[in-house]
């Protein structure tokens, strides 16, 4: 498992994306927080709150609705890219289990996602400081931090099913229409008024995206995204292990 894990990981660090994707969570932090602090185009301020807390809010929303996005291109990348490349047959091929490698997989691409997180937090804090936000105390830092990462391991869980979806779709694309998809989908399901119980929905929900007064979600609406990250999880290594691979 240990070397399934470093050839994964191998294959992310000599690759183009490593450093597209540390540059895009450099950058979206950034620019919102020119924004937030009315260098660039108007900073918001829909729910009130202090300089900070608004910074939170729009950033909440950049982890739960572009997480969507740039997670779940990482497990596409990593799933994909086997079909893209013709190279799935010689990694079938290796004396290791379809479920480790399968496992390695999605291990890399969740801890990279959501070291992609922290990272981006980070440097929100820094344009932060540096801008002096009203109300960004160590308290309320710390309060941010949690509810932030919340919402990453809720979007990151959701990269499972994506990792399905480029399996079966033999490649990026069939993938990248399941993330628009997904995300037109939590759309309607505000206005059917199911948005609680979607998991595409819900980080936007609990992030504070959608409105402070939808923040407070049940354990069950709570849950709904980590299940359905495990049960793509299950489905991905079901079709590794029985698909036709040919």
């Amino acid at each position: 498992m240990r070397t399934a894990i470093w050839a994964e990981g191998l294959k992310l660090r000599r690759s183009r994306i490593l450093w597209i994707s540390l540059l895009a969570s450099a950058m979206m932090p950034t620019m919102l927080g020119l924004v937030q602090a009315g260098i660039i185009g108007t900073p918001t301020d829909e729910n009130g709150g202090t300089q900070w807390e608004q910074y939170l809010i729009v950033l909440g929303s950049l982890i739960s609705i572009g997480g969507i996005i740039g997670f779940g291109f990482v497990f596409s990348w990593l799933f994909g890219r086997e079909y893209s490349d013709r190279t799935v047959k010689d990694l079938l091929a290796l004396p290791m289990s379809r479920a480790r490698v399968v496992s390695a997989k999605l291990f890399v691409a969740a801890v990279w996602c959501f070291l992609l997180a922290v990272f981006a937090f980070a440097v929100a804090c820094l344009v932060a400081g540096l801008f002096r936000f009203e109300g960004m105390t160590g308290q309320a830092v710390a309060t941010g931090f949690a509810r932030y990462m919340a919402t990453a391991c809720m979007v990151i869980s959701l990269g499972a099913p994506v990792a399905w979806s480029a399996s079966v779709g033999r490649g990026y694309l069939s993938s990248l229409g399941f993330v628009v998809l997904t995300m037109i989908a939590a759309q309607f399901s505000g206005a059917l008024g199911v948005a609680a119980y979607f998991p595409w929905a819900i980080p936007s929900l609990f992030s504070g995206a959608a409105g402070v007064e939808n923040m407070q979600l049940s354990a069950v609406s709570l849950s709904i995204p980590f299940a359905v990250g495990l049960l793509g999880a299950a489905v991905t290594l079901a079709w590794w292990r029985y698909a036709d691979q040919k």
